[in-house]
């Protein structure tokens, strides 16, 4: 029931926000064209602000980095997935991309630390487990593939031998050396309690706040009430593959005698999530298909309330 209530109120918080954007759009207060500048704050200022104040002040433990490995491969296998079911179904670049993008990265940060914050009673075990596991096995691969596989799909006029050359910079972008600093900062034994690391950290703190509002308006600026090519096909399939598929291959993976039913909790909640609002800036920055991934994240969202009861009711 926690569980349930605490997915409940991140998803009103997070829809009273979207349609907020919407209706300014509607009052011609802000315009779709804006959301290019919520996409650039978000991918040069407050995502890059996350990852680096989320890794700095963890101690990763070897245990979780088991756990980590499981969320990544699962999330592999999603993209395989989608992308062979795209091939099958003959869609477009773009439509390929929108649904690799949908299907496997989650709400790991932004519904998932709360959710599992709620479920074990603020436990700092739990809550150390979570955020490695999230930054770890989901984080590193949705800051790192999440915009390459929008830049290959997308119409941002990246072809051929452009691919290595953005490739190249994304790693020198802000969201590479916030990874790669945050982890280097996480393996130094730096005193945390030091008046200069708690006022760097707060600082970034502040700045990462911003993250979910910048997000959220640039999905409501890009939300469109109209009917969309391929889209039912496209949600039907983010529905099974995120809600479904990948939960269930996390709770298989997690069944050897290792894993305690804390470790299966976890994993099936940060796995169970509805699809990253991240992704919808990543595919509005290199356009791919952000109305398709727009639409998918909503349905996710709204549908996630019901699939992960069902999964918490049939499987524990």
């Amino acid at each position: 029931m926690h569980t349930v209530n605490t997915l409940f109120e991140g998803v009103v918080v997070m829809f009273a926000i979207i349609f907020l954007a919407f209706v300014l759009k509607k009052m011609g207060v802000l315009k779709k064209e804006d959301s290019q500048l919520f996409s650039k704050i978000v991918l040069q200022i407050t995502l890059p602000a996350v990852i680096f104040s989320s890794l700095a002040v963890q101690r990763i433990d070897k245990e979780f980095i088991v756990m980590a490995g499981i969320m990544a491969a699962v999330e592999l296998a999603m993209m395989v997935l989608a992308w062979l079911l795209a091939q099958l179904l003959k869609l477009g670049k773009g439509e390929t991309g929108a649904l690799i993008l949908v299907s496997a990265f989650g709400m790991t940060s932004m519904l998932g630390y709360p959710i599992i914050s709620e479920v074990f009673n603020n436990s700092p075990l739990a809550m150390e487990e979570a955020v490695v596991t999230s930054e770890i096995g989901v984080g590193l691969l949705l800051f790192v593939l999440g915009p390459l596989i929008a830049m290959y799909y997308g119409d941002s006029q990246v072809e051929g031998k452009d691919i290595l050359q953005s490739v190249k910079k994304f790693f020198v972008s802000p969201i590479f050396i916030a990874l790669v600093v945050g982890i280097i900062v996480s393996l130094i034994p730096f005193n945390e309690k030091s008046p200069a690391f708690v006022s760097a950290l707060r600082f970034f703190k502040l700045i990462g706040n911003a993250n979910l509002l910048m997000v959220a308006l640039a999905i409501g600026l890009l939300l469109e009430m109209k009917h969309l090519k391929h889209a039912y096909v496209i949600i039907g399939i983010a529905i099974l593959l995120k809600l479904f598929m990948k939960p269930l291959m996390a709770y298989w993976l997690t069944g050897g005698s290792n894993f305690t039913d804390m470790m299966r909790e976890i994993v099936l909640i940060e796995t169970a999530l509805p699809s990253a609002i991240l992704t919808a800036v990543f595919a509005n920055h290199y356009k791919c298909r952000p109305d398709l991934v727009t639409v998918s994240i909503m349905t996710t969202l709204v549908l996630s309330l019901a699939s992960m009861s069902l999964l918490f009711v049939f499987l524990f």
